[in-house]
């Protein structure tokens, strides 16, 4: 790895100081990030304090779902992975009551089990948060905002790429 400082060139090009006193302050969150490859990688994420509509953090499915076809991972070396979201199966996060809670009021939960094209199976809460009285699983599945999906399990929160889902089992 070739480290460049202050001032340094390359190929003609002069680069500026690494730091800056415009930082923008980020939140660190712990994930799991498991590839096609079949490799499973924890480290962070980062995410941006108050800029969800009413002022809420960024959440990991925020970046996962976003437009740039790449996110960054921290690693607990230090060094720093760019992943393409189109080569990640799934995302694996510590469980956050108080999101579940709000997300429980304002949406219906549906127990579904979801088998992967790994083989893998999943199982939990998917919250149909779609407007109509009574949202189908079917509808919610076809959306096509989201590249992932998000699985409210008992210990974790599972973030599966629509791409590896083979089928949808409801539970309830």
């Amino acid at each position: 790895m070739v480290t460049l400082g202050p001032g340094a060139r390359l190929y003609g090009m002069t680069f500026p100081p690494q730091m800056s006193d415009y930082r923008i302050e980020k939140i660190r969150c712990p994930v799991v990030v498991r590839t096609h490859s079949g490799d499973t990688v924890a480290g962070e994420i980062f995410l941006q304090p108050f800029v969800r509509p009413g002022g809420g953090d960024e959440r990991p499915q925020d970046i996962l779902n976003g437009r740039d076809p790449f996110f960054p991972l921290a690693l607990a070396d230090g060094d720093t992975l760019l992943l393409a979201k189109d080569q990640v199966l799934e995302v694996a996060i510590d469980r956050v009551d108080d999101e579940d809670d709000a997300l429980e009021v304002m949406s219906r939960p549906m127990v579904v089990e979801i088998r992967l094209t790994s083989g893998d199976k999943r199982a939990g809460a998917i919250f149909l948060d779609m407007p109509s009285e009574r949202p189908r699983l079917l509808d919610y599945l076809n959306r096509e905002d989201e590249r992932f999906l998000t699985l409210h399990g008992t210990e974790r929160r599972f973030l599966i790429n629509r791409r590896e889902i083979e089928h949808v089992r409801p539970l309830d």
